[in-house]
């Protein structure tokens, strides 16, 4: 009987024992399953942000990259235009003089008061390192409508970069049909230093 009572309370306490045990360990075991549950989260979301970050960086580059290829090709076209349209007054003032001439006599009208004014274009120099000398042409012209009109369309046709900015039409007293009209017209060329010098000179 003292062998069973011995056996029974230690069996009794053992259990005790291993019932805490398991209890500590499940307790243990929970901790560190939510711990690591909590840094699973914790890592995919750093994950997804960053993720985030680099798609955004992406974006930047490729809007970046974009950017720089549309002032590429903004230079190039500012180049061709300067190079290859505009030129310098000396290359190309006697040519777009023989133009509006020649548009004029082609459609038989009479031009009255030329006039040239010229001008720096922008007033600082710009990042492309370029300035353009803006020259503005005034003249009167009498002719019919048609052959008016006629001319206004192949100012705006032509390769010499001729831009009609103004214009006012008005009936003439030189008969029926025909018409007076004041006409502002503007071209650019690439400024020379001594068109700076020339057109500063003026201001003064």
């Amino acid at each position: 009987m003292r062998l069973e009572r011995a056996l029974h309370k230690h069996f009794t306490k053992a259990l005790g024992i291993g019932a805490a045990l398991l209890a500590l360990n499940l307790i243990v075991y929970f901790t560190a399953v939510s711990r690591l549950d909590r840094f699973a989260k914790t890592v995919k979301a750093q994950v997804a942000d960053n993720r985030a970050k680099l798609a955004a960086l992406e974006a930047e580059d490729k809007t970046a990259t974009a950017g720089v290829g549309t002032i590429k090709n903004n230079r190039q076209i500012v180049d061709d235009l300067a190079n290859g349209v505009f030129l310098t007054k000396g290359q190309r003032l006697v040519e777009v003089q023989n133009v509006l001439l020649g548009l004029t006599d082609s459609r038989r009208l009479q031009a009255e008061a030329v006039s040239y004014a010229y001008s720096m274009q922008p007033d600082a120099k710009t990042s492309w390192g370029r300035r353009y000398l803006k020259v503005d042409v005034a003249t009167n012209l009498t002719g019919s409508y048609l052959d008016i009109k006629s001319f206004m369309e192949d100012l705006e046709k032509n390769p010499q970069f001729l831009i009609l900015e103004a214009f006012n039409l008005n009936a003439s007293g030189q008969g029926a049909g025909t018409v007076q009209g004041s006409f502002q017209i503007a071209t650019y060329f690439v400024a020379t230093e001594a068109d700076e010098r020339e057109t500063a000179g003026r201001r003064k």
